[in-house]
């Protein structure tokens, strides 16, 4: 099995070169490792190395060094690929796929893997975000729409969170954005069809759609959410006083905001939203530009999709 590295050098204002550099001093294995140089790099190149491995009969294991953006690139670069298994090493500012899924922390243990005459995988889920019939992304954390999406556009476009992750703070520029967010964020009505039924609900904060518990930096917004059961968990925030919001956001981090009259949620393997605001979308907290003012978003889960490899 041939070792590939894609790692993000920036990731965590240069967390990613910092831990990338320890593990080249520990690794005596062969390897080749790839940098990425611009958005949607790590998706390009795990896309190739998927391709070429797959031509030559080959099986092939991508370990991301990165956030949870490159995770994402990498996952919408090999999925559907069975002779690719992919790993992690947690080099980002939120790094919530690292809470939900095995990661590497240390050289030893990707040298005992590759040693092995097999290597141990588990076949995990995505999701599918559709919008409009054109626009397709996958995820594997979380996708959304509303108030999530709002705050993480503005924690990724913000000097704040680079000047925390240099003193190993930055998802404390989640905290900040929430409650700025909170007095400038305007709610909205949507209908949502779970599994072919359909609601409609008003003052609605965000839908969140989850493979995983954690989003924003290891808030437990779906506590009962695996990444390998074949189906995802829908949470649905409206109705509730801006006030309240933010003891919501601190019920979260402890999973106890599902017993609040204003928090929906449920499990479902195909939801459709209808919404006629012009409104933010993520994938993995990977913004999606804003909405038409009548919009139709899909998600599905796409069962066994990808690889991840682990130490068992």
């Amino acid at each position: 099995m041939k070792l590939h590295f894609i790692i993000n050098e920036f990731a965590g204002n240069g967390k990613g070169k910092k831990i990338w550099e320890q593990f080249r001093k520990e690794l005596n294995i062969s390897y080749t490792f790839h940098l990425t140089q611009y958005k949607e790099h790590a998706k390009e190149i795990a896309q190739q190395l998927g391709e070429t491995a797959l031509s030559n009969g080959e099986k092939l294991l991508i370990i991301v060094v990165g956030g949870d953006g490159t995770i994402h690139e990498v996952l919408n670069g090999v999925k559907g690929f069975r002779n690719v298994f992919v790993g992690n090493i947690a080099a980002g500012s939120g790094n919530d796929f690292s809470r939900g899924y095995f990661s590497f922390h240390n050289a030893k243990e990707i040298e005992q893997l590759i040693l092995k005459k097999e290597c141990t995988y588990e076949q995990m889920d995505s999701g599918l975000l559709k919008i409009n019939t054109t626009t397709q992304k996958s995820f594997i954390n979380n996708a959304g729409i509303g108030f999530d999406a709002f705050v993480a556009n503005l924690a990724n476009q913000s000097k704040l969170k680079k000047r925390l992750n240099s003193i190993g703070l930055g998802k404390l520029s989640y905290v900040y954005f929430l409650v700025y967010g909170l007095f400038k964020f305007k709610i909205f009505d949507l209908t949502v069809c779970i599994d072919g039924v359909e609601r409609s609900y008003k003052n609605v904060w965000f839908v969140t759609l989850s493979n995983q518990p954690y989003f924003g930096g290891g808030m437990k917004i779906s506590p009962k959410s695996k990444p390998n059961d074949g189906i995802l968990e829908l949470t649905l925030v409206h109705n509730l006083p801006r006030i309240k919001l933010l003891l919501l956001f601190v019920m979260v981090f402890f999973g106890a905001h599902t017993r609040l009259k204003a928090v929906v949620q449920t499990s479902a393997e195909n939801v459709k939203i209808s919404v006629k605001e012009q409104i933010l979308c993520h994938t993995d907290g990977e913004i999606i530009k804003p909405l038409t003012k009548e919009s139709t978003i899909e998600f599905d889960i796409q069962p066994k999709s990808w690889n991840l490899v682990n130490e068992k």
